[in-house]
């Protein structure tokens, strides 16, 4: 019987084709391999819901060609009523009339439906064995992480299909949402204009809602775009179930939403608010995850804080920006906005002003070997403190740089100063051991000749010294670009860390590609694994994975000795949090622990 952690590093590769065309035969061979398994098989449901088409069979050793076979009589009809199905053994005695058991020659059958992340059913996993079928106690999660992936794959495959075999007309191009099904912002637009004309010569009030998702962006970075897609399209069908005669609904792109109300009031516009931000209440079960999902809403009345739909679209606009601020998270315009829209410039002004004058900071928090207990590195990370704002939050101010494009700009600063303070440790005779890490961010991964960048900036700096954190979802954003740069990167020698690794599927095709040496585990899995045993479960597969490929991890956001010691035991080979350090200036931490 396979060892656990050689299972699960089996199955981390099984699932490292993902999104490629061979994901589903990688997958099923690997499967079989730590079952020790004659025959395995990933089937998906035809439409007639009777049938079974094999897109992925291996059987005595080697691929089979894809078959169709009617599911009454099977043990494959049981598992698309379980969540898990199991005959040990006899399995001809419970099956005597299906002919495919017959052929194979099995004895013992297990078997797990597949789930799109929405929970639709769409096939199954299925394990046999020519005798009597004895599963480690691993079994149950590594099948059931790897009928996730499957499902999640098989669903972006059924998604691809149905766009490529769309025969939707023109029009419908132009004017629906294809993620939703709602109108778009073009159409939208071209409604407001006519009911604003119409209102105006009827002497009748508009009410116009923009509604932003909160958390939303974050979860499609981590969690992929098709589930954050299958998310938008669930919210969608929420919204649209409220909205009642006079409204139109419509979604502008990303996550934002609009609604038109005509013929209405304030108090009719504050009762829709409060309906559709009600309608998402209840979470959104997408697979085996569960999301709760929030809006912010700005409000506009029509003739009475505009008179054309331009304006009113503008000052819904500025009224949504101001109820991202606000505890309530709804505001309706008002004059006085004017007023807070210059402060938020005078924010800009100064940060401007604090990035080019040299009046940000750096702080480190420091990074431990698991195994030895020395320091191996650390993270740096940026603060600024303004005189008149105070301490501002990172949280504010990168958004901020982004927004402003001054993220480049803000990455230069971070890079030059983070090699000022390894100069700095050195005059002290305090020597800093391991290499330093700055975060990259995913505009600047946007520059095709970052890597010659960066090698310019850090000449003072043995490359080694350095190192380069970059966010899962900064490596997608364009693939192909992101492996030269980072092998560039790793031939010049800088180290290279993936931050927030564990949170999504899509870079697991491109991993091996990628020239990174370093897996940051995301915090998020870090903290539960002790509770959750799925959080437990994926990491140790990308610890496993990890080992696999050769790279090192680094565990985020570890705050007690007990999430310390499971890591230990699991492999891990870094760890960084508040249990070891918080971040602290480069004198504090010279004297903590240089």
């Amino acid at each position: 019987m396979m060892a656990p952690e050689d299972a699960f590093r089996l199955l981390a590769d099984g699932l490292g084709k993902a999104g490629t065309p061979q994901a589903f035969d990688h997958l099923v061979e690997r499967i079989a391999s730590i079952f020790d398994g004659d025959h395995v098989l990933i089937g998906k449901v035809m439409s007639d819901g009777k049938t079974i088409l094999t897109v992925a069979f291996w059987s005595q050793g080697s691929l089979q060609p894809a078959a169709t076979y009617e599911l009454a009589g099977t043990p494959c009809e049981h598992v698309l009523n379980d969540e898990i199905c199991q005959f040990p053994d006899s399995l001809h005695e419970h099956f005597p009339d299906d002919e495919m058991l017959r052929e194979l020659g099995a004895e013992g059958y297990v078997g797990v439906p597949l789930r799109a992340p929405n929970g639709q059913l769409l096939g199954l996993l299925a394990l046999m064995s020519n005798r009597p079928l004895s599963l480690a106690a691993y079994a149950p999660e590594v099948l059931r992480i790897a009928a996730t992936q499957a499902g999640a794959e098989m669903a972006r495959r059924i998604a691809e299909e149905t766009r490529r075999s769309s025969d939707r007309h023109i029009e419908q191009l132009i004017y629906w949402d294809s993620v939703t099904g709602l109108p778009n912002r073009r159409h939208f637009m071209e409604r407001l204009q006519e009911a604003c004309d119409q209102a105006q010569l009827q002497g009748k009030c508009l009410g116009l809602l923009y509604l932003d998702l909160q958390r939303f962006r974050q979860i499609n970075d981590t969690q992929g775009h098709e589930r954050g897609d299958l998310l938008l399209a669930e919210i969608a069908g929420r919204f649209g179930a409220q909205a009642e005669s006079g409204e139109f609904v419509a979604r502008l792109g990303g996550d934002e939403f609009m609604v038109l109300l005509t013929n209405t009031r304030p108090a009719a516009m504050a009762h829709a608010i409060e309906r559709y931000r009600n309608s998402l209440s209840p979470p959104i079960q997408i697979a085996d995850r569960s999301f709760s999902i929030s809006a912010s809403v700005g409000a506009a009345l029509f003739p009475r804080d505009a008179n054309n739909a331009q304006s009113l679209f503008q000052h819904a606009s500025i009224a949504l920006n101001h109820a991202k601020r606000d505890d309530s998270r709804t505001r309706f315009f008002n004059t006085n906005m004017a007023d807070e829209l210059h402060q938020r410039e005078f924010l800009q002004l100064r940060f401007i002003e604090a990035l080019n004058q040299g009046r940000l900071t750096l702080h480190y928090q420091p990074q431990f070997c698991l195994k030895s207990g020395k320091l191996s590195g650390a993270e740096a990370l940026c603060r600024w403190y303004d005189d008149i704002l105070g301490h501002v939050s990172p949280g504010t101010f990168i958004p901020l740089a982004e927004e402003q494009g001054l993220i480049r700009q803000l990455g230069d600063w971070v890079l030059d100063e983070a090699c000022n303070q390894l100069h700095a440790w050195d005059a002290l005779d305090k020597p800093f051991p391991g290499r330093l890490c700055v975060n990259v961010s995913a505009q600047q991964m946007d520059d095709p000749r970052l890597a010659e960048h960066v090698q310019r900036l850090a000449t003072r700096v043995a490359p080694g010294r350095l190192g380069l954190e970059l966010t899962e979802s900064g490596l997608m954003r364009n693939p192909e670009q992101t492996v030269r740069i980072t092998r560039a990167l790793h031939d010049a020698g800088f180290g290279l860390a993936i931050d927030d690794f564990g949170t999504g599927y899509s870079s697991l095709t491109y991993l091996k590609r990628f020239a990174a040496d370093t897996l940051k585990i995301d915090m998020s899995f870090v903290q539960d694994m002790l509770k959750s045993s799925h959080d437990h479960a994926i990491v140790a597969t990308i610890i496993a994975m990890a080992e696999t490929l050769g790279m090192q991890t680094v565990a985020e956001g570890v705050e007690e000795a007990e999430q310390a010691e499971a890591l230990r035991e699991l492999g891990c080979t870094g760890v960084q949090g508040f249990y070891y350090g918080r971040p602290v200036d480069g004198k504090t931490f010279a004297d903590l622990w240089l």
